[in-house]
C-alpha cells in the first residue's frame, strides 16, 4: 500500500484511515462532520463565501496547500489538532469538508466518506488528486 501502483490499480478493501480529496465535477458535494461519517450537501451561496473559501482553512491551520486546474485543495487542523481536508472547485466554488486525514506510506494525504446510499469515496492528493468511488478510480489531475 505504499507505491502508486496501489493508488492506481487496487481496490481499496479497507481504509486505514479516513483522508482527503475532491470531488470530481458533477458529483454531490459532500461535507461529513468530524463525529461521523455522514454526508450532507454544502455550497456557497454568495461571492464573499466563495473568496473566502478560496484563501483556504477558514478558522483553522492550513498545513498544506495543494492546486490543480480545476481545484485549490488544502489540508487543515482544527483548534482540536483534528486534521481535514478542504477541496473548492475554482470555477464554481463547490466545496468538500472530509475530517481524518491520515497521510499515506507512498506521500499522499487520503480521506475516505461516504454519501446517502453507502458508496464510498476516497480522495488523495499528493502529486496527484484522485477520487475512487467503491475502490475505482473516477478521476485524477496532476497538482502544481
Amino acid at each position: 500500500m505504499s507505491s502508486k501502483f496501489w493508488l492506481k490499480g487496487c481496490k481499496f478493501s479497507a481504509v486505514v484511515g479516513t483522508t482527503l480529496a475532491l470531488l470530481m465535477p458533477g458529483l454531490p458535494l459532500l461535507a461529513v462532520a468530524p463525529s461521523s461519517n455522514l454526508a450532507e450537501d454544502s455550497s456557497f451561496a454568495q461571492s464573499g463565501e466563495l473568496l473566502i473559501a478560496q484563501s483556504g482553512c477558514s478558522r483553522a491551520t492550513m498545513r498544506e496547500q495543494f492546486r490543480t486546474d480545476t481545484y485549490n485543495v488544502f489540508i487543515c487542523e482544527d483548534g482540536d489538532g483534528d486534521y481535514f481536508y478542504q477541496g473548492i472547485n475554482r470555477s464554481n466554488g463547490d466545496l468538500i469538508n472530509v475530517y481524518g486525514v491520515t497521510f499515506t506510506d507512498s506521500g499522499y494525504y487520503m480521506a475516505t466518506t461516504y454519501d446517502d446510499y453507502g458508496n464510498e469515496y476516497n480522495y488523495m492528493v499528493g502529486p496527484y488528486l484522485e477520487v475512487y468511488k467503491n475502490g475505482e478510480l473516477i478521476w485524477d489531475e496532476p497538482t502544481y
